[in-house]
């Protein structure tokens, strides 16, 4: 499982305009708090509220806009975190709709890793430096 920064849906190489939309709606939707995960399928539920014809080919573009940031995250072009998963986990039940229950106890095990990935690289031995900045 890859966690990046929002910032990434607006890298040049993700197909826009569902990259900067998935952007706006990770950002700025009212019901979200700062730093909250959020899966494919959140953003695929949230347009499918849209009228259907501008929903459907920014629903259809996700896959799309994933691939991409997975793209320049593997060819160093944007920082992530990657989380192997354990046997048995499937790194697609995140995007899976049907999930939608499922999808609050998902949260728990990746939000667990990345503040402890957080506190690591906040610990003074982790080397980093004035102004890097943590995703």
């Amino acid at each position: 499982m890859l966690v990046v920064a929002p910032r990434a849906l607006l890298d040049p190489a993700v197909a826009q305009p569902a990259g900067s939309l998935a952007y706006e709606l990770a950002t700025g939707h009212p019901d979200r708090t700062p730093h909250e995960l959020v899966f494919p399928a959140d953003l695929a539920g949230e347009f499918r509220a849209w009228p259907r014809n501008i929903a459907a080919p920014l629903t259809a573009d996700l896959a799309q806009v994933a691939a991409a940031v997975v793209g320049c995250w593997r060819r160093g072009e944007l920082l992530g975190l990657r989380f192997p998963l354990q046997s048995g986990e499937d790194a697609r039940a995140p995007t899976r709709t049907a999930l939608t229950l499922a999808r609050a106890h998902l949260r728990e095990w990746p939000e667990c890793l990345m503040a402890r990935a957080r506190r690591r690289w906040l610990h003074p031995t982790s080397g980093r430096r004035p102004g890097d900045t943590f995703l």
